[in-house]
């Protein structure tokens, strides 16, 4: 194979499986303690105040986020007991997702919750992404919001489960307000989010995450034209060398 041929070739290859991007999604409206300034993009429910205090935002039984993974569906989860009902909460004051615990009667909802955050060993949020992804940070805000410097530190913890597996605890580390890195990447499809088991529990929202999409995307009509002329160039290669 010619080198003008071998070079053909490699880029059409390189660009028919384009390399997996690093993406960072927010589910807060401001860049709060040091958090990056990328803003939340886009929700649906229904507006969402707590009756016992005046955190207030959107909540559904389902809130859902465009990525470059597809759809993130996020949804809340109460546990197995007498309201087994929850909402996923986003708050309109920098407070990200949470859970809000109820019932359903008439087909309304009626909060039971006097906390947003998740606060109990029952209350959990689940993502769900469209395609695989490796989910390698995640952000977070105390439920005293203006204290999440020492609310969140390396004694406190949260889990992690990756497609209804075990659960892992990691730590919210010593930063608080910047990403905490989940080892070297958690990959799946679906990462519900849980209460510290065995590290000192501490109320938190998730404020936003990092991921890699690890799908790629299907290559554009251009991307075959190149590859078409890469493979007829190393063709016309090997020709010319039976003809020497």
């Amino acid at each position: 194979m010619t080198r003008l041929a071998f070079t053909l070739f490699a880029s059409a290859m390189s660009l028919a499986v384009p390399a997996a991007m690093a993406e960072t999604l927010m589910f807060t409206n401001s860049n709060l303690v040091s958090l990056p300034s990328t803003q939340v993009i886009g929700a649906g429910g229904s507006a969402c105040v707590n009756p016992f205090g005046n955190v207030a935002g959107t909540c559904g039984a389902a809130l859902t986020f465009g990525t470059s993974a597809g759809t993130l569906r996020v949804t809340a989860a109460d546990g197995p007991d007498v309201d087994t009902a929850a909402l996923v909460f986003q708050g309109n004051s920098n407070a990200g997702l949470g859970v809000v615990e109820g019932y359903y009667k008439s087909g309304q909802f009626k909060v039971t919750d006097g906390n947003f955050s998740l606060d109990t060993d029952k209350e959990t949020l689940t993502l769900t992404f469209g395609s695989a992804v490796k989910l390698t940070q995640a952000y977070f805000f105390a439920d005293d919001r203006t204290n999440t410097l020492r609310e969140l530190d390396s004694i406190d913890g949260f889990t992690v489960s990756v497609n209804g597996g075990a659960f892992q605890e990691f730590s919210f580390g010593t930063n608080g307000g910047l990403p905490v890195t989940l080892g070297g990447g958690l990959v799946g499809t679906s990462f519900t989010f849980g209460y510290a088991k065995f590290k000192s529990k501490e109320d938190y929202y998730l404020a936003g995450i990092g991921f890699t999409a690890l799908t790629p995307a299907i290559p554009e009509p251009s991307t075959y034209a190149l590859m078409a002329l890469g493979l007829v160039g190393v063709a016309a290669a090997a020709r010319r060398a039976r003809r020497a």
